[in-house]
């Protein structure tokens, strides 16, 4: 059963939008077979800002429930808004389990629908500050069967790797990789080098370390983008323009 709250959300986006639809390419690009309703992601933001500014007193309980509601909703759409619900969360609304995570991530399919709601500016404040609680989570979804709360497992990571010097962070990122390097599909490959490539600015001695000792055992793809982040500052140096505008 759909939480008020989510009802109220969904009938928004049904009104910025047209039917939910389904589509071959994107299906197999996004990794699910879940229905997308046709909205841009700037007006998806601006229906989510909008509901925010109308509930900022929304205590944390509520506020969870409503987003446990939307990431378990039919469509991707209700899912990446949950994602940007809690970015735009205020801090006391933040303050719910950690441990929803887990729960959440059984609804969640697809590199998209993941990133969209284990990304963003909550897990940069949040892991940090309950970090008790996240690194035993964190470590708990490493070792799960499903591929996606693997994926979860790193991802979840990056924004925080960013914005923090903490070195526990590395640390548990590290950790993670070392147990899911030797796999093999895409969704586990692409989050190590993510993480990685997040660790270039507060903990580059770390990470050069890291990769001066383990470069063999890694996605080729996790040392080659981090090796030119490093280098470069982009993952993917592109060749210059020549004056027509294509590459030389």
């Amino acid at each position: 059963m759909k939480a008020k709250h989510h009802e109220v959300i969904l009938a928004s986006i049904r009104k910025h939008s047209g039917k939910p639809t389904q589509h071959t390419f994107l299906n197999k690009y996004l990794g699910n077979e879940h229905p997308r309703y046709p909205i841009s992601a700037p007006v998806l933001r601006q229906v989510a800002k909008e509901w925010m500014r109308a509930h900022r007193d929304m205590d944390a309980k509520t506020f969870s429930t409503v987003i446990s509601s939307l990431v378990a909703g039919e469509s991707s759409t209700e899912k990446f808004i949950a994602g940007m619900l809690l970015s735009y969360a205020s801090p006391l609304q933040r303050k719910f389990d950690p441990g929803l995570f887990d729960k959440w991530l059984d609804h969640l399919i697809g590199w998209a629908e993941v990133d969209s709601v284990c990304t963003g500016d909550f897990t940069a404040t949040e892991i940090p500050a309950q970090w008790k609680k996240w690194k035993g989570l964190l470590i708990r979804l490493s070792k799960s069967k499903n591929i996606n709360k693997r994926r979860a497992s790193l991802v979840l990571l990056c924004s925080p790797l960013r914005h923090t010097q903490d070195a526990r962070l590395a640390a548990i990122a590290l950790r993670n990789i070392e147990k899911l390097k030797h796999e093999k599909d895409v969704l586990i490959t692409k989050a190590i080098s993510w993480v990685l490539r997040s660790m270039v600015t507060h903990h580059r001695r770390t990470l050069q370390a890291y990769l001066k000792e383990s470069e063999a055992t890694l996605p080729r793809i996790a040392v080659r983008e981090t090796t030119a982040k490093l280098k470069t500052g982009v993952k993917n140096k592109r060749p210059a323009l020549s004056p027509s505008g294509s590459g030389i």
